[in-house]
């Protein structure tokens, strides 16, 4: 399948940043694990996992201490 425009932009997320994501969502927001974790599992398309990992990376970004700043570049 393709990617709406928005999916396509630079808007996308690293495994480390989805890792990250879901490291937090067990530790702090087992709602949003949940339900990463049951839209990446009921469908074997990759879209629909890119669009749940972007989604759980979104909500982990809005939620971070640091949110309101620019990001730090990762070395």
């Amino acid at each position: 399948m393709i990617g709406t425009m928005d999916e396509t932009r630079s808007a996308r997320v690293t495994r480390a940043d989805v890792r990250e994501a879901l490291m937090w969502a067990l530790e702090r927001d087992r709602t949003a694990l949940l339900a990463h974790r049951e839209a990446v599992h009921s469908s074997k398309s990759d879209l629909t996992r890119r669009r749940a990992d972007k989604a759980l990376v979104e909500q982990w970004r809005a939620r971070r201490p640091d949110a309101g700043q620019s990001p730090t570049p990762r070395e």
